[in-house]
């Protein structure tokens, strides 16, 4: 969802963005067909706030505690984040609005700025590869400078692929 306020920002203050790297971002068209699932949602925001969450250790055991570069003290910080800020109202606004949000972001069309695109093999963002693959690469090739850099690893391309995507950053800012 990330992708689609970067995009917002870019359209609403044109002189004040002039780049935009998206880590695996969805772009406007991966919404518009997407169905939510609210009633799962406020579940989960509902054993959020009364604890429930916490009786299973490994729902908190993400990418970045898994296959990150974080330290034990910093697993431990992730984990108490995870608990106490996971299904917050804000984050549940978020997702009743992504569907609107992307729409208003898609009719601002593409901002005409460099773009550059890491996309991952699609697993973790509720689409299938094929699918994500080709929404990402459509959004991409309608950039007037634009540039995606496919990885194959899940969604949290930064947990695995840090030194590539780092490099890639570098190059494209040079």
């Amino acid at each position: 969802m990330s992708g689609i306020e970067a995009l917002y920002w870019a359209q609403k203050y044109p002189n004040e963005v002039s780049a935009i790297i998206g880590l695996d971002m969805a772009v406007p068209e991966a919404y518009e067909n997407y169905e939510i699932d609210m009633l799962t949602i406020k579940l989960g925001q509902f054993a959020s706030k009364v604890g429930i969450t916490r009786m299973i250790p490994q729902i908190a055991n993400g990418d970045a505690v898994k296959f990150g570069t974080l330290s034990d003290t910093e697993k431990d910080i992730y984990r108490a984040v995870f608990y106490s800020r996971t299904a917050t109202d804000t984050m549940i606004d978020e997702v009743t609005y992504i569907k609107e949000n992307a729409k208003v972001v898609s009719d601002g069309g593409i901002p005409n700025i460099p773009i550059l695109m890491f996309c991952s093999n699609g697993n973790g963002t509720g689409w299938n590869e094929e699918t994500w693959k080709k929404i990402q690469t459509k959004y991409i090739s309608n950039c007037a400078s634009g540039k995606m850099i496919e990885l194959d690893c899940s969604h949290y391309i930064h947990n695995y692929e840090y030194e590539k995507i780092a490099n890639e950053i570098r190059a494209f800012l040079d």
